[in-house]
C-alpha cells in the first residue's frame, strides 16, 4: 500500500495551492475533505495565506484575488468574481470575517453567516441591532456581535450588546456590558482575533482613542490598550489581523507628506497584559503618495500586509473610484476596479477564502 503523507505537510502544500484547486482538492474524497474541519490545519492554512478583498453593494459582492507580477511582485492584476449572497437587501450592508466565514448585515433586516465557497448561508431576522462582528468561547462556539446605542440617565452614550449563538440558535441581551463611559465604539473599524472581537474606541470628550476587546469568555468589554499611537494630522488607526494572532494599526498622515506608518502588537493578542507593546512593522513616505480616505465620510480603507513588507489597501480614491494600491519600497502600483459603485452603498474588507462550513445549520445555496 502507498505510505500516507503526514497530515502537516499535507497541510503546508495546500497553503500553496489557488483557490481552484483547493476546490478540485476538496472534491476528490471524504477524507481529504474532512482535513478543512481539522481546527490546527484550519489555524495554519488561515495563517498563512494571502488574503483577498470582498466589496459589497447593495445588490452585489464581488471577491478580489490579487495575482502578483513573480518579477517585481507589485505591478499585478486583479481576478473579480462575482458572490452575491441571495437576499437582496437594497440598503447599507456591512462586513465581518471570522475563521473562514463571513458576517453578512443588512440595516434593519438582520445578517447572514455565510460561506459562499462551500454554499452555505443562514439568514437570522433582527430589525433593533446593528451586527458588526464574529467571535467564539471554547464552551459554546461561535457567536455573532450587535450594537444599539442609546443615552443613559446621565445623558451620555453607552451600549447595549445582542450576542447570538450559533450553535445553540439562542440569543443573549447584555446591559452592563464594561465599557467605560463616554466611549464611542468605531463599529466600522473590528476585527476578530483568536475568537475575541478588538475595536478602537474614542473618548467623546477628551478625543483620546483606546484598543478594546469583547471577551466572549465573559461577555464584557476591556481595555486593551489606553491612548492609542497616534500621528501627526492623524485622527484614528485603522485596525487589521496580523499573523493570525496579533493586531495591526495603519496611520496616515495628512500633514506630513501622507506618510504611513503600520504598527503590530509586539505579543499575541491573548498574551497581553497591563500595557500592550506596539511595533513598527513598515513605513511608507513615497512623493506624491494618495491619501487612502479622500472625504472623512468616505468608508474607511482595508488592507493586509504580507510577510515581504508587502501593503495592499483597497478603498475610494480622490475621484471616488474604487481600486487597490499595492505598495513595497517606495514602489507603488494602483489597480482600478472597473464596476461602478455608490461609494455611501459599499463595503469592502480584506478575509481569506476557506471551504470551513459555517457553525450553524445552514441553508444550502442553489
Amino acid at each position: 500500500m502507498p505510505k500516507q503523507l503526514p497530515r502537516d505537510l499535507v497541510g503546508d502544500i495546500l497553503c500553496l495551492l489557488p483557490l481552484k484547486s483547493l476546490a478540485r482538492f476538496r472534491a476528490v474524497c471524504k477524507e481529504w475533505n474532512s482535513i478543512w474541519e481539522d481546527k490546527s490545519f484550519s489555524n495554519h492554512y488561515l495563517c498563512r495565506t494571502r488574503p483577498q478583498f470582498m466589496v459589497a453593494t447593495a445588490y452585489q459582492t464581488f471577491s478580489i484575488e490579487i495575482i502578483l507580477n513573480e518579477e517585481d511582485h507589485v505591478l499585478s492584476s486583479i481576478v473579480e468574481r462575482d458572490i452575491t449572497l441571495e437576499y437582496p437587501c437594497e440598503t447599507h450592508t456591512s462586513l465581518g470575517y471570522c475563521d473562514g466565514f463571513l458576517l453578512f448585515c443588512m440595516h434593519k433586516k438582520g445578517f447572514a453567516i455565510w460561506n459562499p465557497w462551500v454554499r452555505q448561508n443562514k439568514f437570522i431576522e433582527n430589525e433593533e441591532f446593528k451586527f458588526c462582528g464574529i467571535g467564539y468561547d471554547n464552551l459554546t462556539g461561535y457567536k455573532i456581535f450587535g450594537l444599539k446605542s442609546f443615552y443613559d440617565s446621565s445623558g451620555e452614550n453607552n451600549y447595549k450588546v445582542a450576542i447570538y449563538e450559533c450553535r445553540s440558535d439562542v440569543w443573549k441581551f447584555i446591559n452592563d456590558t464594561g465599557l467605560e463611559p463616554r466611549r464611542l465604539i468605531m463599529q466600522d473599524n473590528i476585527v476578530s482575533i483568536k475568537g475575541n472581537l478588538y475595536v478602537t474606541a474614542i473618548d467623546s470628550k477628551t478625543r483620546e482613542s483606546f484598543l478594546q476587546s469583547f471577551d466572549f469568555s465573559e461577555d464584557k468589554f476591556k481595555t486593551i490598550c489606553g491612548n492609542l499611537p497616534s500621528m501627526e494630522g492623524c485622527y484614528t488607526g485603522i485596525l487589521a489581523v496580523f499573523r493570525g494572532d496579533r493586531v495591526s494599526l495603519l496611520m496616515q498622515s495628512e500633514e506630513v507628506d501622507m506618510k504611513v506608518e503600520i504598527l503590530v502588537s509586539k505579543q499575541r493578542v491573548d498574551e497581553y497584559g497591563e500595557v500592550l507593546v506596539w511595533i513598527n512593522f513598515m513605513t511608507v513616505s513615497i512623493p506624491n503618495f494618495p491619501s487612502l480616505q479622500p472625504n472623512i465620510f468616505y468608508p474607511r480603507p482595508t488592507y493586509f500586509v504580507d510577510g515581504e513588507k508587502r501593503l495592499f489597501v483597497c478603498t475610494f480614491d480622490e475621484t471616488e473610484h474604487l481600486c487597490i494600491y499595492i505598495v513595497k519600497g517606495d514602489v507603488r502600483s494602483k489597480i482600478p476596479i472597473d464596476y461602478v459603485f455608490d461609494i455611501f452603498l459599499t463595503s469592502y474588507m480584506s478575509y481569506i477564502p476557506s471551504f470551513i462550513s459555517i457553525p450553524c445549520v445552514s441553508k444550502e445555496m442553489s
